[in-house]
């Protein structure tokens, strides 16, 4: 059953509707866990406090993210279509979800979506709407791993590299397994081979760049630095893979059209995405910890 399950993946859209799902299972977990240990068990709160100030700046970061994303599309119209649109609103998104915790980030990741429909009227597809409230949560997730992590560095780097060679393992046996002994894209016929090294190499420029970065900010005494950078690149390699490359492929091939021909469209996308994914990593991660220095000092936070 498990290697049918495993065979279909790659099956259409498969692999993105089943991300989509697993992600908004651990939502869903994480929503009732924390209810039921703050009401229930009666466990002292952690995270971002709801005081009028917080809450003001809650607001304003779903507004300036609005706003950033509606400006951006009307002087640049290519950034209407929206697997370039997402590309600026998850930032917001993502250092909002960073700082406030996940739940703030799933919320402000819905209601910016949802006002950017309003605002820019462009191609509406789940798989947009999901991604988007994916990076707010999962951002929310890496918020934890500055406590976590706190001075012990290697932690996180550890759970970097698990996370890798998971995706990776995960990945790289749905390629092995799959139906398709080869692919028809854009009317090229391409061995499933190729599609694993495609995949195979993203992930290991992806891992270089994080030891090079690592190494580099260790060598030249930036410790503490890393106390935020290392979060912030857990999450900027956890939702370029599971949610930018895996999930946002699913709306690319329905947006350009591709589903409609023979081609196998998702395919194309994926790939599109693995192999801009090392670059975004570190174009995502430069710009949430500048921001993240420059706005965490006015936050309250219970720790």
């Amino acid at each position: 059953m498990m290697k049918n399950l495993i065979v279909k993946l790659l099956e259409g859209n498969n692999l993105a509707i089943y991300m989509s799902a697993l992600i908004g299972f651990f939502v869903l977990a994480y929503i009732i866990y924390n209810s039921v240990s703050y009401f229930v068990l009666r466990e002292r709160y952690h995270g971002i406090r709801f005081t009028t100030k917080n809450i003001a700046y809650i607001t304003m970061f779903t507004a300036v993210s609005v706003s950033v994303t509606i400006v951006i599309s009307l002087t640049a119209p290519i950034t209407v279509f929206p697997p370039i649109r997402i590309a600026f609103e998850g930032v917001m998104v993502k250092i909002t979800g960073f700082i406030f915790g996940p739940i703030v980030g799933v919320i402000v990741g819905l209601i910016t979506e949802v006002l950017v429909m309003l605002f820019v009227p462009s191609f509406i597809h789940p798989a947009f709407i999901i991604s988007v409230i994916c990076f707010g949560f999962i951002a929310g997730i890496g918020s934890s791993f500055l406590r976590v992590g706190h001075g012990n560095n290697w932690i996180l780097m550890s759970i970097i590299n698990v996370f890798l060679i998971s995706f990776t393992i995960f990945i790289y046996f749905v390629i092995e397994y799959s139906s398709h002994e080869t692919f028809l894209i854009l009317n090229v016929t391409m061995n499933k081979n190729v599609f694993k090294w495609v995949f195979l190499s993203s992930v290991l420029s992806c891992t270089f760049i994080i030891w090079g970065i690592f190494i580099v900010m260790m060598a030249t005494g930036k410790r503490k630095s890393l106390n935020v950078a290392l979060p912030i690149l857990l999450f900027a390699t956890a939702t370029e893979y599971l949610v930018t490359s895996v999930i946002s492929a699913w709306g690319d091939s329905e947006f350009l059209g591709l589903s409609n021909s023979a081609d196998d469209a998702y395919i194309v996308m994926l790939m599109s995405r693995l192999v801009q994914a090392p670059l975004k990593v570190v174009f995502n991660t430069l710009v949430l910890y500048y921001t993240y220095k420059a706005v965490s000092p006015l936050i309250k936070r219970d720790r």
